[in-house]
């Protein structure tokens, strides 16, 4: 246990935070509840629209200082100066409306991460939108096509944005869902680099630095250093798991436990699947089952386990993200899991085109140059594609680390080296691709025509190069 976790534990009782509970309604309690079923997460976003199948909401980018735990605190930036920022609730099919307001002295843009939004919502600077100002407003409406666990974060300087605070959770529920799968848990994972001023600012890279990506010393969830979470033993919890960190690989391990992975990315997956220790990348999601085991008093470390990325990156250090209180109460009224409905289906290859790319980085200059083919973003020619194609991709990597790929506005399956679909079957909108490895994945695009950006999720390898577009056109 480090210095800093045991600081934490120690302070406990004296947290100043953000709610850690709401009620159903979302309003924050008088007292710590002591009912476990009751929601621990960000706080939510305030729905401005009384319409049933209309979410609108106001998100403005502002500096912020705020405490992360007892005598920590930090100059942030955040959306609407909170952290992560407000938690959007709505269902499949709705429309949401954000009116965005940047009162930052630089630009910037939100990106619906993972959200099949149209190419012009897409957050993606120059490509999508121009960036809105300092004191300029944009306003993004786009229906909600699929459940799952989505998230907003800039795509303008997006190192700085995210290492500074700015991600918040988008989450999208199914009407036709079970109602006791579990107590749903939204968990956003990251971490943030404190200056001695107090700020959540990003400083110069040096090569190394810049290899790994930048990651924070601080662990936060849900923007605080190691809640508690109270959980009942025999009763099931749903944690919805997002990583909205820069850099940072999390390997969640919790002692006696094993995890059931339903879904990720793009909602439920095809099958459900047993997990010991399931690993998150940056930009993923999942959503995992979990049915607390233990005596009313104990206290279950939920932990960042120990994981290398690859040459020459040192592993990490197991970290505790999060404390599970086991509190007294009714255990699940189902034994098992409810039968989930899934809508994914195996996206036929027959006809499908082919797409090669190799993730690449070179340091000949002393200057690290990452890229796609060997060319960094801005000098390469876009992959082409036409509205209502299917393509096949093998992403190489080529260097001895791991890069978490993401796509925009698309989701793709992962295909074994047969081209056969692995299990479960996803809907995924990230991948890591391991070192010197290779990944295959299945795309079919819909109409949504428009040049669509694809790339590393750690942000300093998109921002070094590793970054390029697709362009869908009719």
């Amino acid at each position: 246990m480090n210095a800093r976790t045991s600081a934490a534990r120690a302070a406990r009782a004296a947290l100043v935070a953000l709610p850690l509970f709401a009620n159903a309604c979302g309003s924050e309690p008088d007292a710590a509840p002591q009912d476990p079923t009751l929601i621990f997460g960000p706080t939510p976003a305030v729905d401005e629209d009384r319409r049933a199948d209309v979410v609108a909401v106001s998100l403005r980018a502002t500096s912020t200082t705020l405490e992360v735990a007892p005598g920590l605190s930090g100059a942030f930036t955040t959306y609407s100066g909170k952290l992560p920022g407000p938690l959007i609730r709505a269902k499949r099919g709705d429309t949401l409306r954000v009116h965005f307001e940047n009162t930052l002295d630089e630009p910037t843009t939100i990106h619906w991460h993972g959200v099949r939004v149209p190419n012009s919502m897409d957050g993606a600077p120059d490509v999508s939108q121009p960036p809105v100002p300092p004191g300029g407003t944009f306003d993004y409406a786009f229906q909600l096509p699929d459940a799952g666990l989505f998230w907003y974060h800039p795509h303008y300087d997006s190192v700085k944005g995210l290492g500074g605070g700015m991600y918040g959770a988008l989450l999208v529920s199914d009407p036709a869902e079970p109602s006791d799968i579990g107590d749903e848990v939204v968990l956003v994972l990251s971490d943030a680099s404190l200056d001695d001023a107090g700020s959540a600012t990003a400083s110069t890279p040096d090569l190394k630095t810049l290899l790994a990506g930048r990651e924070g010393s601080t662990l936060l969830v849900n923007g605080k250093v190691y809640p508690t979470l109270q959980a009942t033993p025999g009763r099931r919890q749903r944690w919805r798991v997002l990583n909205a960190a820069r850099s940072r690989y999390f390997k969640l391990g919790l002692s006696g436990h094993a995890f059931t992975l339903i879904g990720g990315d793009g909602g439920l997956n095809g099958q459900v699947s047993e997990v010991a220790e399931p690993l998150i990348v940056p930009g993923e999601r999942l959503d995992l089952v979990i049915t607390p085991k233990g005596d009313p008093g104990e206290r279950i470390d939920l932990m960042s386990v120990a994981y290398s990325r690859g040459m020459p990156l040192a592993p990490s250090k197991p970290e505790a993200l999060l404390q599970v209180e086991l509190v007294a109460g009714s255990p699940s009224s189902a034994a098992t899991l409810p039968a989930l409905p899934s809508n994914v289906r195996a996206l036929d290859t027959s006809g499908a085109s082919s797409v090669a790319i190799s993730l690449t980085t070179s340091a000949d200059s002393g200057e690290l140059q990452m890229g796609i083919n060997g060319v960094p973003f801005g000098e390469s020619e876009p992959i082409h594609a036409k509205v209502l194609d299917t393509q096949v991709w093998e992403v190489e990597n080529k260097t001895p680390y791991s890069h978490p790929f993401h796509l925009h506005g698309f989701f793709f399956q992962p295909l074994d080296d047969s081209d056969v679909p692995l299990e479960p079957i996803a809907q995924k909108d990230t991948l890591d691709i391991g070192p010197l490895s290779r990944r295959r994945f299945v795309v079919s695009y819909d109409d949504r025509p428009g040049m669509w950006m694809f790339h590393c999720h750690i942000l300093d390898h998109a921002e070094a190069g590793m970054m390029g577009m697709i362009h869908l056109a009719h």
